[in-house]
């Protein structure tokens, strides 16, 4: 008996089938074939649809801690202080709103002033910080939260110094009820700067949108106008009170434009 796999060999002239025993294929060597050359397949890069790495370097995590309280502290304000709120947003541009709210007792350690002066001197001083690592090119700060304190209380005893000597000038001219409307409108701005920064904190520190361009076409227009806004408001006050606009104009420069140059001076260079 033949083994599988093999053909079996006959004298006859008549032609031979034949078959494969594993295929059952028929005349297999009859089958035409034809030999091509497979060319090597080259790696070709995938871009990936979604790449789970960190989207910014530099960020660090006190600085999303920081931007989480500021945003908690504006959310007690508006469910806590909802009507004090809405009254401020009318103050901003109703000065006989503002007029009204300095008749209350507590204007200026109401809950909502406290928390949103709170606020504000937290986002003022995350951008001043987020600056200041602007002109440094990247470079890391090994004392970032250090810095980070030393800008917020330079920037405290900056507006403490203001309103010293805006009581100082009270005594001066013998005129308390100017100086108590002036503190209440610049916290007035300053509040509203703190709530209008928060949105821009976060999308520097959760998307790609570059910082400078944020600063520069977003950030320091909105800054001018609060703070051109904050300037015809103290106008207001000075021409209601009958104060000569030569010395209202001096008190813009000395404490209004003076101390923003300080601490662009003393934390970003």
């Amino acid at each position: 008996m033949p083994n599988p796999g093999t053909y079996q060999l006959t004298d006859s002239l008549e032609p031979v089938k034949l078959k494969d025993t594993v295929y059952g294929i028929e005349n297999e060597d009859l089958i035409p074939v034809r030999y091509t050359e497979v060319p090597l397949k080259k790696d070709v890069l995938i871009n990936k649809l979604y790449d789970p790495s960190p989207l910014k370097e530099g960020i660090e995590n006190w600085q999303i801690v920081i931007v989480v309280i500021v945003a908690l502290l504006l959310g007690m304000v508006k469910a806590f202080s909802h009507n004090r709120f809405r009254l401020g947003l009318k103050a901003l541009l109703n000065y006989g709103v503002a007029q009204e709210i300095i008749r209350e007792e507590q204007v200026f350690f109401h809950r909502s002033n406290v928390l949103l002066t709170l606020a504000h001197t937290l986002t003022l001083s995350l951008f001043v910080y987020q600056i200041k690592m602007m002109v440094l090119n990247g470079t890391t700060d090994s004392e970032g939260f250090s810095s980070f304190l030393i800008i917020v209380t330079g920037i405290v005893i900056v507006y403490s110094v203001k309103y010293v000597f805006a009581r100082l000038l009270s005594f001066i001219f013998n005129d308390l009820a100017i100086v108590s409307e002036y503190i209440f409108n610049v916290s007035l701005y300053n509040n509203l700067l703190g709530v209008l920064l928060t949105p821009f904190l976060l999308v520097s520190y959760f998307t790609i949108f570059p910082f400078q361009t944020l600063l520069n076409y977003m950030v320091v227009p909105l800054v001018l106008l609060v703070f051109l806004f904050r300037l015809i408001r103290l106008f207001i006050i000075g021409r209601s009170r009958g104060v000569l606009y030569v010395y209202i104009f001096l008190y813009i420069c000395t404490l209004e434009i003076l101390p923003l140059v300080v601490l662009y001076r003393i934390f970003v260079h």
